[in-house]
């Protein structure tokens, strides 16, 4: 794009995008200023009640589709961290080859590849994060990687302010049951609980 000339015309060339993404932003606000509004910030729609056919779930109200408790995505990223943490580094190769399958499924093709020197702990928690948004994954993977209870990761509403706050580390483990406490004395609760 020529800004001094008056033919303001630019095109854009995609070539490949990630396809994850699967939210509906119709009528919702980006930003969540009230929790109990569902039109604010956007709405996962990354599973829907359907058959393979495309019909609609039996019950409106609860799902009666299955839920994915470990894919393939899963074990080829915690497999490609596994190899990156490991013992000297790991087979560096090895933990890109297992990242890029993953990339190469979203993509539908090369197109988000990396290489060696791409690789680190923090885009490896970012693509857990576009993988496997909404599957019950990703506060245990802050508390792994260290980012849930400190102030250097923040996001809305945590720490229960819209701004973001950092959260005490005790909240990097859960309290025990008071059910499981008073069936066994032996337990004790945990420190902050």
């Amino acid at each position: 794009m020529d800004l001094t000339k008056p033919d303001y015309s630019y095109e854009f060339r995609l070539t490949g995008f990630d396809r994850r993404g699967s939210f509906y932003s119709n009528g919702q606000k980006v930003d969540i200023d009230d929790l109990t509004l569902f039109t604010d910030g956007y709405a996962v729609n990354k599973f829907r009640n359907v058959t393979s056919t495309g019909a609609k779930g039996k019950d409106s109200d609860f799902p009666d589709t299955d839920f994915p408790m470990f894919r393939l995505g899963d074990v080829y990223l915690m497999a490609s961290e596994a190899i990156f943490r490991g013992a000297g580094g790991g087979d560096k190769a090895k933990a890109v080859a297992y990242f890029n399958k993953v990339r190469e499924r979203a993509y539908k093709g090369s197109a988000g590849n990396i290489i060696e020197s791409d690789l680190n702990l923090n885009l490896i928690l970012d693509e857990r994060a576009r993988e496997l948004y909404w599957e019950c994954h990703r506060r245990t993977d802050l508390v792994r990687f260290g980012q849930f209870t400190d102030g250097s990761y923040l996001w809305q509403w945590k720490g229960g302010v819209k701004e973001g706050a950092n959260v005490p580390s005790y909240r990097n483990i859960f309290p025990i049951p008071s059910a499981d406490i008073n069936a066994n004395p032996n337990l004790k609760q945990n420190p902050g609980y």
